[in-house]
């Protein structure tokens, strides 16, 4: 019992990053410090095209005995994202940042763990659960953890993490499956732009390598709104047109993490502890990452008037302007 507990232990410390880990083989490092500097406006064109998704074996150890039959919280689980809980960001179904309590929580989570992966379960520093769902030929894999305020003897939760994921057939990513576009519609690119408004800053990373197909992820998009505590960011695969390289969001996968809104520092301190912690508070134009307006021809404005909407369209940046992968 005792190395059960410390293995969840582990698990809840490091969540951030092996919810972010399972993409990485080709994910640039994350770098805001390697200056680019840009001679010519880059061009980039909005055209339709398709997108796609991988499986979790996070570790962990369930300790919460569910009381409901599968198929309803299965029931249960879509109505939620359907909703996200009937509560908008940086409200996680029913969690705000900040407002929430332990407690509180760990009921609203605790449902899901009947249906969740070997990661879940509750220590006194937060909980995680791994909601999976599977629906014709798509398995949603999920992941929801949350930590709180140790510092104070209130226990407020200070953060929330969400991911989703989509897979096909021998584990596969799949980043074109309408279906997962459907059901991930709340935390998708035009509900999350047209609810909360244009972003402080929208940042693109992808390489100039070649094409690796449609199971790996490539293209990363990253919307950040400090002042109301959320970060939402995207991948997809890349493909190459040309002297291009395209992108497109319409069905991506979502990662999201929220702090408490109002409090900038700690959005700042929030993203510290994940993989883009070098986003923001200085989120400048870097090896690896660069601003929607330096990575395209699009302003701030432009992105957010054209993916507001659902749309088909995808993002194109110039291949010169990214890092050539060693292998």
């Amino acid at each position: 019992m005792k190395s059960q507990k410390m293995n969840l232990l582990v698990s809840l410390m490091i969540v951030t990053s092996l919810v972010a880990g399972c993409t990485q083989m080709s994910k640039p490092s994350i770098d805001a410090s390697s200056q680019v500097i840009i001679t010519t406006l880059p061009t980039a064109t909005i055209v339709s095209s398709p997108s796609q998704a991988p499986t979790l074996r996070p570790m962990g150890t369930p300790t919460l005995v569910p009381t409901l039959p599968v198929d309803e919280v299965e029931k249960k689980f879509l109505e939620v994202l359907s909703s996200n809980g009937s509560c908008r960001l940086p409200c996680l179904w029913g969690i705000t940042p900040g407002e929430e309590n332990y407690q509180e929580a760990q009921a609203i989570l605790s449902p899901f763990t009947s249906i969740s992966g070997t990661l879940a379960g509750f220590l006194p520093e937060g909980g995680v659960i791994s909601p999976n769902y599977t629906e014709d030929d798509l398995k949603l894999s999920t992941i929801v953890d949350f930590n709180i305020e140790t510092t104070t003897g209130n226990r407020i939760v200070s953060r929330v993490g969400f991911k989703a994921r989509g897979f096909q057939g021998d584990d596969n990513f799949i980043y074109d499956s309408a279906l997962f576009g459907e059901r991930m519609r709340a935390y998708m690119l035009p509900t999350i732009l047209s609810e909360h408004g244009i972003p402080a800053a929208v940042l693109i990373s992808t390489d100039g390598g070649y094409e690796r197909g449609k199971n790996v992820p490539g293209f990363y998009v990253v919307l950040l709104y400090p002042e109301m505590g959320i970060m939402a960011a995207y991948t997809t695969y890349r493909q190459l047109d040309g002297g291009n390289v395209r992108g497109c969001l319409a069905n991506a996968h979502v990662e999201i993490h929220l702090a408490p809104s109002g409090q900038p520092d700690a959005f700042a301190e929030t993203l510290a502890q994940t993989q883009w912690k070098n986003l923001w508070p200085d989120p400048q134009d870097s090896l690896n990452w660069k601003h929607v307006e330096t990575a395209t021809s699009l302003t701030l404005e432009e992105f957010y008037e054209v993916f507001r909407q659902p749309t088909e369209m995808c993002l194109e940046t110039p291949l010169i302007l990214w890092p050539t992968p060693d292998n």
